[in-house]
């Protein structure tokens, strides 16, 4: 992921890092970036309204006082209209253009000057960012508004010069222009910050997905590895009970319970170096190159495992072997692995055949079975004696789809099953 660099003057030092897991299982180093923070004013937004129309209000006060007759009517009716003139400036934020018609009022009245660049600067601060028609029609006012109407004033060039400058660029042009900028800098900073929090919260659901997605895959190695060899262990357990007086018997019976868990406590851990480590360690090196039996000899451990059982288990290998790719070949060998555990669990002591056909440029593996030929329940408390999740065959569909396969299974007519995929030689 690449990030951004911001300006250090929008927003604070972003508040912290997350990590992605990586599709290996590990935890990768990828940064995610929080939302920044906006910077906070120094003041709240009602105590800046307060102090500056109190400073309007003062200076208009302080004014009047020394001007008493600078006004329309008596002395104190022009202070009563120099204090009014500072009040609209507490709403300067909700009614920009309210609070700058009396400016411009007390300003052509000449009670009061000092609200007119205040409220130019709201005006442009506030209504810029949403209206930039009535900004500039407030200028245009403004020019109107605060022109000499005594003709002998356009006559000297000198006057026209230092009205346009003072009053009409300092007191109006000058707040307003500043008033968008501060304007629009907010608004461009609010945008990038809820384009950031969108980002994040993209970046989330990204995590959570791809936390999900680890999940499953962890859950479906487990149930591969553990499930058909605990369920050879179940069934040979089961078996003792029978042949208890015959001491060679049981002898021979806990020597393959003592492997199938040995082999379950070895693919277990197989299982986790590769969630830990990942595939990458193992890619240069020379043992794990694609060898042409080598699927042929996974599936035959599997098949004997089962005849071992008591399950009747024949393997038919058409064509020549090819070498699989590592993916492909371990979707194979689930593929039959979870066919045996489903025979042992569903159809007990049903005739089973294992298909393997090699193709020009992939090959098919199916297992079929025909209906149960022995006890599928405890005869202790009538209970089956391998429960099923009912999530096996899902998970090996979706394995078989990552290795760019298809996969098809269903009840056959004489009342057994079968599954059948086709695989590339080559991964997805």
């Amino acid at each position: 992921m690449t990030m951004t660099r911001r300006p250090h003057h929008h927003w604070n030092t972003l508040r912290g890092w997350a990590l992605l897991p990586s599709g290996d299982g590990g935890t990768a180093d990828r940064p995610v970036a929080t939302a920044p923070v906006p910077r906070k004013p120094v003041l709240p937004a009602r105590i800046t309204d307060l102090l500056l129309a109190g400073a309007a209000l003062l200076l208009a006060v302080v004014t009047s006082v020394q001007n008493p007759h600078m006004g329309p009517g008596a002395p104190w009716g022009n202070l009563v209209l120099a204090v009014a003139s500072a009040l609209p400036l507490l709403a300067r934020r909700r009614a920009p253009e309210a609070a700058l018609a009396v400016a411009l009022l007390a300003k052509v009245l000449q009670v009061s000057a000092f609200a007119t660049p205040i409220a130019y600067y709201a005006e442009g601060a506030y209504r810029g960012p949403h209206s930039r028609r009535a900004v500039w029609a407030s200028a245009g006012i403004g020019f109107v508004v605060v022109a000499p109407w005594d003709a002998g004033a356009w006559s000297s060039p000198r006057t026209v010069a230092l009205w346009f400058s003072v009053n009409y660029v300092f007191s109006c042009l000058v707040p307003l222009l500043l008033g968008l900028y501060v304007g629009q800098r907010r608004a461009v900073v609010a945008g990038l910050v809820e384009r950031a929090e969108r980002a994040e919260r993209e970046q989330r659901l990204v995590a959570e997905a791809a936390r999900e997605q680890e999940r499953r895959r962890i859950a479906g190695e487990m149930h591969d590895v553990v499930s058909h060899q605990v369920s050879l262990i179940v069934v040979h357990a089961n078996a003792l009970s029978a042949v208890a007086h015959d001491p060679a018997v049981t002898s021979e019976a806990a020597e393959i319970i003592q492997n199938a868990g040995r082999r379950a406590l070895t693919e277990l851990r197989e299982m986790l170096g590769l969630l830990r480590n990942g595939p990458a360690g193992d890619a240069g090196d020379d043992d794990q190159r694609p060898v042409p039996g080598a699927a042929v000899d996974r599936i035959n451990e599997l098949a004997d495992g089962s005849r071992a059982a008591g399950l009747p288990v024949t393997v038919l290998v058409e064509g020549a072997p090819q070498p699989l790719a590592e993916p492909v070949e371990r979707a194979a060998h689930r593929v039959v692995q979870e066919a045996l555990t489903n025979v042992h669990k569903h159809a007990p002591g049903a005739t089973t055949r294992i298909r393997l056909a090699y193709e020009r440029d992939g090959v098919r593996v199916g297992v079929v079975n025909g209906p149960a030929e022995g006890p599928g329940a405890d005869p202790a408390d009538g209970e089956p004696l391998l429960p099923s999740g009912g999530h096996g065959l899902i998970g090996l569909a979706e394995r078989v789809r990552l290795a760019g396969g298809t996969i098809e299974s269903g009840p056959t007519g004489d009342g057994g099953f079968r599954i059948d995929a086709a695989l590339p030689t080559a991964a997805a």
